[in-house]
């Protein structure tokens, strides 16, 4: 039964590359209708923790990125010759506990009633310069959510569609709004990196544009 069929679908990952995994709300459009817009601190802060959280769990973590209601991993197992990957790079494994661990911390986290749940997913990455890349792609998406997030608590959706972003700034800056103002960790993300003790985890809200300074991204990225 175990070789016919539990291992007939087994995919394990390539070993010595880079292992983003990217974990997002499931129906969170609906689960975050009652909470303070545009931007919540109470989901941001569960969220966080749920990352810092399942950081400390996964084997090769090296950071976390997060925005919205997602937030991406990095993983790798080539700093040491016999350095091992999160479950031996078995996928089914890799993807079913990050979201379920992710799932725990932040229902935790979050408290209420109400039950939240995420899904998973993993990408494998050849080249440095493309981690870099799959990051700053990330961080684009949550400017642009950040955006979005924020014209809709001043308009109704209606009158959104099929604006441009110039559009949705101009339509802000008419309510006496201004987006370059908002809290920096809404409009470019957290970061969830190691501390200074190398065990613990730790919460950056103030990192920068990553095109913009290179050098940030440059320092987590083995």
């Amino acid at each position: 039964m175990k070789q016919d069929y539990e291992d007939a679908l087994r995919v394990s990952l390539p070993r010595r590359s880079y292992v983003a995994i990217r974990i997002d709300g499931r129906g969170f459009h609906t689960f975050t209708k009652s909470l303070e817009r545009p931007y919540s601190r109470r989901l941001a802060d569960a969220l966080d923790s749920a990352a810092a959280g399942l950081c400390g769990e996964m084997i090769g973590c090296r950071f976390g990125y997060g925005q919205s209601d997602e937030y991406s991993f990095l993983l790798t197992d080539f700093e040491k010759e016999n350095a091992p990957l999160w479950f031996d790079g078995n996928v089914q494994k890799i993807v079913s506990v990050s979201a379920s661990l992710f799932t725990a911390y932040f229902n935790r986290a979050f408290g209420g009633e109400r039950i939240a749940a995420f899904d998973s997913r993993v990408l494998v990455i050849s080249q440095r310069a493309e981690v870099a890349k799959y990051f700053l792609w990330r961080q684009l998406d949550a400017s642009a959510n950040s955006l979005n997030m924020l014209a809709s608590a001043h308009y109704p959706h209606v009158e959104l569609l099929g604006k441009s972003n110039a559009e949705k700034h101009e339509m802000l800056f008419a309510q006496g709004v201004n987006w370059a103002k908002q809290p920096a960790d809404f409009k470019r993300g957290r970061v969830v990196r190691r501390g200074v003790d190398g065990r613990s985890w730790e919460i950056d809200l103030s990192i920068p544009v990553f095109n913009r300074e290179p050098g940030y991204l440059d320092a987590l990225i083995p």
